[in-house]
């Protein structure tokens, strides 16, 4: 039985973490997903069943545990973070906005330096948005070259959804060299920084 632990991770790691299972899995072979969020297991139970895969669940106290198996050779459905919902929102909740590869105005080399110094004190203090955006040349900061690629594989892995503009990455030619996170549209943008109180541009 694969076993995939996601207790404290905000969707949509859960949800990627069993899309990822369910590609590697043979058909036959159990799957469980332990969690700690009801709103991830709603959403993880209805991605599952959209793949016509029966899902059993088993609660202690705060911990669920979800039981399946992979229903077949047909592909599962590839956007499984669409099934991420908003309601785990809370008054701590913000995301970020990169719409240019630097911090502020003036000097390149400081504000790319300010960067790399705004993103550690991030992960160093735990402060986890629950999103990151990249427009324009913010791009430039999840490209395979980027300075600060490892940084945001941590908040990423912390639960942080990084989404980047694939106009943006068609228009510089950048669309393969996309290392950290997935291509997004300017419906679900826009989407995002409407539906959050707290949004930082940069």
């Amino acid at each position: 039985m694969k076993v995939i632990d996601v207790r404290g991770k905000k969707c949509p790691m859960p949800l990627v973490e069993t899309k990822k299972a369910l590609k590697v899995t043979d058909k036959n072979e159990a799957i469980k997903v332990i969690l700690d969020s009801e709103n991830s297991v709603k959403n993880v139970t209805r991605y599952l069943e959209d793949n016509n895969i029966h899902v059993s669940k088993q609660q202690s106290g705060g911990t669920f545990e979800l039981l399946f198996k992979r229903a077949g050779s047909e592909p599962v459905i590839e956007e499984a973070e669409s099934y991420c919902t908003s309601s785990e929102q809370t008054n701590d909740s913000f995301i970020i906005v990169f719409g240019k590869d630097r911090l502020g105005e003036g000097s390149d080399d400081l504000g790319n330096m300010l960067v790399g110094g705004m993103l550690t004190t991030l992960v160093e203090t735990e402060r986890t948005p629950d999103k990151i955006i990249f427009i324009n040349s913010g791009i430039n900061l999840v490209i395979n070259d980027s300075p600060v690629l490892s940084l945001l594989k941590k908040l990423e892995d912390r639960g942080c959804e990084l989404l980047s503009c694939g106009t943006c990455l068609d228009y510089f030619d950048k669309m393969e060299n996309l290392e950290v996170g997935r291509v997004s549209n300017m419906l679900e943008i826009l989407e995002a920084m409407t539906s959050y109180s707290k949004v930082i541009n940069i």
